[in-house]
């Protein structure tokens, strides 16, 4: 009989220290989940602000579209490709990495 209870309470033991690890791993794993949402997020708010910085300089340069609307802005993009040798001069361009010109 003694020897029952002690298998018993040793596979008690064992239950609790195995429920102990599944809290542990449940934990981590809730963490890298809130590890990547804020990496996405992150993320997110850089290309944000690169694609504001880049409108914003392009209506620095061309004042004219500022108070333009999405299809005038497109049509004046349309545009600028039928200008002699813009269309070859964008589709030659190599522009620098990106990891380059965040640093």
């Amino acid at each position: 009989m003694g020897d029952q209870f002690s298998k018993l309470e040793k596979m008690r033991k064992e239950v609790a220290k195995m429920e102990t690890k599944r809290e542990q791993d449940e934990h981590q794993v809730n963490r890298l989940e809130n590890k990547i949402e804020k990496i996405e997020k992150v993320s997110r708010k850089q290309r944000t602000h690169l694609l504001c910085s880049k409108a914003g300089y392009i209506e620095a340069i061309f004042p004219v579209i500022k108070d333009a609307s999405k299809m005038d802005f497109i049509q004046f993009c349309e545009g600028l490709l039928q200008v002699p040798g813009v269309k070859q001069y964008a589709k030659d361009f190599k522009p620098k990495p990106i990891e380059e010109v965040v640093q």
